[in-house]
């Protein structure tokens, strides 16, 4: 990614193409130091140039230009391991009982648990049950699939880069 303008203009830019992004992989793509980056995330912060949600230890970072509300749900979630590995069967398949992905660990299952009523809340999913079974259903399948068009490269790059850190 070529730096224009100024490196608050290049952190938007950043932010714009990878929605969702962390504060590790904007500074890790700016090169810029972390005050820097601490200090130029918080002015577009307060000129309400972005929107940061909160994931576990980690800030997710959106631009408010690029983006819709429930689109910046769904991308939020696609940034998820587990939220998006549930996406991805339900696009592939339209419905998949909840057992299905309950799985391993009970820690694991718990995580998975509150991941799955999160987007159930958050209305990116939603369940129905039949026969005492539960199904999960993408309320918006058509859009997903347009986000994941529109911004594969993020996808794409940050599978890249997790992999690169894996190896370092």
């Amino acid at each position: 990614m070529q730096r224009k303008g100024t490196l608050r203009d290049f952190i938007e830019q950043i932010i714009s193409e990878n929605p969702g992004i962390h504060f590790r992989e904007i500074q890790r793509k700016s090169g810029a130091a972390v005050g820097q980056v601490e200090y130029h995330i918080y002015q577009l912060e307060r000129m309400e140039k972005i929107s940061i949600k909160k994931d576990g230890k980690l800030k997710r970072y959106f631009l408010l230009d690029n983006t819709g509300f429930n689109d910046r749900k769904i991308l939020y979630f696609l940034r998820n391991k587990f939220a998006r590995d549930i996406i991805y069967y339900l696009l592939e398949n339209e419905s998949a009982e909840l057992s299905m992905f309950l799985t391993g660990r009970k820690s694991r299952q718990q995580n998975i648990r509150q991941v799955i009523s999160d987007m159930i809340t958050q209305g990116v999913l939603h369940s129905e049950s039949k026969s005492s079974t539960n199904y999960l259903f993408l309320t918006d399948p058509e859009n997903t699939m347009l986000i994941l068009k529109k911004f594969r490269e993020s996808f794409l790059d940050t599978m890249g880069s997790n992999i690169m850190s894996m190896l370092e």
